[in-house]
């Protein structure tokens, strides 16, 4: 094994949360309980990281396979709110049923763009995008499909600067996902800027989803960006990549629905009755 991972369940522990100091406890993701939680040893990272795990509601009596939606700034976006907003909308059928992965950060800033960054304060950003989404494509996709019920379809979700990192994802690991959601996506990145329409022509990833998603009140940037982002994908991009774009009314920077808005998006049309039609790798 090309790294150590050690798994646990979290458990409810509503006895002892009164016990939590108040500061302590308003810092912690709200998670929804049970929680499968784990660390891996990551070789491309050079650090550990962990990971929680939220299985669909019938998966330890159905014996059915899933896909999988990894979700990047676990600590803001693996919630109960926002998994239970997935739950509900697969029973009603508008979207499968999703094991959810969440990913917290250790250092957002260099995992966000893979160019590093030098601001007018002296601190620095940047410069390890790449091996992060390694992390992901070579070490945590394989621990999940090797201990889970897994269907080869997968989404990847990230906000803002890790919107960005979604878009980044396509481009240059196709194949860690079949559909991608980006939350506000912060395209203003030079090298990126400068290459999109030649990224977007040499396209070979095969059949790919993007969705861009973001509130009316955004930044100027944010709108302007991802609207030209659309907009080329659209006139150049290769047949099998596809562009949604949504603008959430009323909604600011990260909409809080943004993940659900862009599934629903996404599987428009899809049936219930099918198992989502993944690439595989």
């Amino acid at each position: 094994m090309p790294f150590n991972a050690k798994s646990r369940v979290v458990l409810p522990v509503l006895s002892v949360i009164l016990l939590v100091p108040p500061a302590l406890h308003a810092a912690a993701p709200a998670l929804p309980l049970p929680v499968r939680s784990g660390t891996l040893a990551s070789r491309a990272l050079g650090e550990n990281r962990e990971f929680w795990v939220s299985l669909p509601d019938a998966y330890d009596g159905s014996g059915e396979r899933y896909p999988v939606l990894y979700m990047m700034d676990g600590e803001f976006n693996f919630n109960s709110g926002q998994i239970g907003g997935l739950r509900h909308a697969a029973q009603m059928g508008e979207i499968p049923e999703f094991i959810v992965v969440g990913i917290p950060n250790t250092d957002r800033a260099k995992d966000s763009f893979q160019e590093e960054f030098a601001y007018s304060d002296g601190s620095r950003a940047g410069g390890r995008a790449d091996r992060f989404l390694d992390f992901i494509r070579q070490e945590l996709v394989p621990y999940i499909d090797r201990n889970y019920r897994t269907e080869k379809f997968r989404v990847l979700y990230g906000t803002s600067n890790m919107g960005f990192t979604v878009v980044h994802a396509l481009f240059r690991n196709p194949e860690l996902a079949d559909y991608y959601v980006a939350a506000s996506a912060t395209l203003r990145v030079p090298d990126f800027l400068a290459r999109r329409d030649q990224l977007l022509r040499d396209f070979k990833g095969g059949e790919r989803k993007l969705c861009l998603v973001m509130g009316e009140n955004d930044y100027p940037t944010i709108l302007s960006q991802n609207g030209e982002l659309k907009e080329a994908c659209d006139s150049i991009a290769p047949a099998g990549l596809s562009c949604r774009f949504i603008v959430v009314e009323n909604a600011g920077h990260v909409p809080g629905d943004a993940l659900l808005q862009g599934l629903r998006r996404l599987f428009a049309g899809w049936e219930a009755t099918e198992p989502p039609a993944g690439t595989g790798d």
